[in-house]
């Protein structure tokens, strides 16, 4: 894996040869994880650089002729602290008014409610078969997911490595995959890494179909459930203050750019002098937001701007008088029909019905269709 493939997150890299080489030991929140001794030749190296370390670790150097250098970086990082005794409702209890709360917990209860809804962690065994399938499962998501923002993720371009190193990481007990399915339907995958008793949320998507159900949320409050019945102590969300890190973390801090360097070597010194400059510069810089200056250009070029149908949409009451005469009933599930996925739970959603209770017509006269519920149904009309 070339350099700028590298995963700079601290589950993976705390578990490197070089780190282990390094360093004696890591603390964290009254915690300390020691690092086995090994027999690992690093050529002679008097320079490291590790880039994203949050500021809560304390890293003890086995060596004491290196040299440690710490910048901090304009990168926030966003994470869930728990207490050893904690529930999934006692953290929501501290973190949330009753009106939060309550909002939360109805995005699970409506999602458990309005489909056949199966968690799943696959943590130290999965089979090929169900990687390979929730891996195409989670890249789809992702795909659409940013092409409805008009946007690109940052982390594809690494798909390949983790596709061919996620599973035998798995099967260490070093990843892990979260899915929630409907029935045998990935509708939210996330990919985590572990580290002692941290669980990393690295790379996460959801079916937006189900946008309505807040599968997001619904994630984390299952992940942190699962935390808390596993004797883990964070969920970590990582760098990047999106809302819902916000809204849910109780532990905001900054990261760290470490770099090594050997006290006797002047040479290596002169180079690490121009070094430290250009990251101070590099963070001086990103204090000043320029770096977000050509994600906003690229933003921009790559609106859609294609003309899209409009739609139409009706609610009625089962009561009201309305031609059913004039309408068909239509395999909704089928792949032609896969464009009224969204509408069907949207309407299910706010109807509370369940998915198998949902009967789809379409006009016969023009492009309209009806779901229809048990009390109430909707008319969807494409116009162009």
């Amino acid at each position: 894996m070339n350099k700028k493939n590298r995963i700079p997150i601290f589950p993976v890299l705390f578990k490197s040869d070089d780190i282990n080489q390094l360093y004696e030991s890591f603390e964290y929140f009254n915690l300390k994880v020691y690092n086995e001794a090994i027999d690992y030749n690093s050529k002679n190296k008097t320079f490291y650089s590790y880039r994203l370390i949050p500021e809560y670790f304390k890293l003890n150097l086995r060596d004491a002729s290196f040299k440690t250098k710490i910048i901090p970086q304009y990168n926030w990082g966003y994470s869930i602290l728990l207490n050893p005794s904690d529930t999934i409702g006692s953290y929501m209890q501290r973190q949330f008014n009753s009106k939060k709360r309550n909002i939360y917990t109805r995005y699970v209860r409506r999602l458990e409610t309005c489909f056949d809804i199966k968690y799943k962690m696959f943590y130290g065994d999965i089979s090929k078969t169900d990687y390979n399938f929730i891996m195409q499962a989670l890249y789809d998501m992702i795909i659409e997911r940013f092409e409805e923002r008009n946007e690109l993720h940052k982390n594809l371009h690494e798909w390949n490595y983790l596709l061919e190193n996620t599973y035998s990481e798995i099967i260490n007990n070093n990843a892990s995959l979260f899915v929630i399915y409907n029935k045998d339907e990935p509708i939210e995958i996330s990919l985590n890494y572990h580290f002692d008793k941290v669980l990393f949320s690295y790379l996460s998507s959801y079916d937006i179909n189900y946008s309505k159900f807040g599968l997001g949320h619904v994630e984390i409050y299952k992940q942190i459930e699962w935390c808390t019945n596993h004797g883990y102590i964070l969920f970590e969300m990582g760098v990047g203050g999106m809302d819902y890190k916000r809204r849910w973390s109780n532990n905001v801090y900054r990261y760290n750019h470490i770099i090594l360097y050997k006290k006797t070597c002047n040479t290596i010194s002169f180079k690490v002098h121009i070094y430290i400059k250009k990251i101070l510069i590099k963070e001086f810089l990103k204090s000043k937001k320029i770096n977000e200056i050509i994600p906003i250009i690229n933003m921009f070029f790559r609106r859609n701007k294609n003309n899209k149908n409009n739609v139409i949409i009706e609610s009625f009451e089962l009561n009201d008088t309305f031609m059913f005469e004039t309408h068909k009933k239509i395999d909704h599930n089928s792949k032609n029909y896969s464009f009224l996925k969204k509408y069907i739970c949207s309407f299910i959603y706010n109807s509370k019905d369940h998915y198998s209770d949902i009967i789809v017509l379409k006009n016969t006269t023009n492009n309209a269709f009806l779901i229809k519920g048990k009390n109430k149904f909707q008319s969807i009309s494409f116009v162009r």
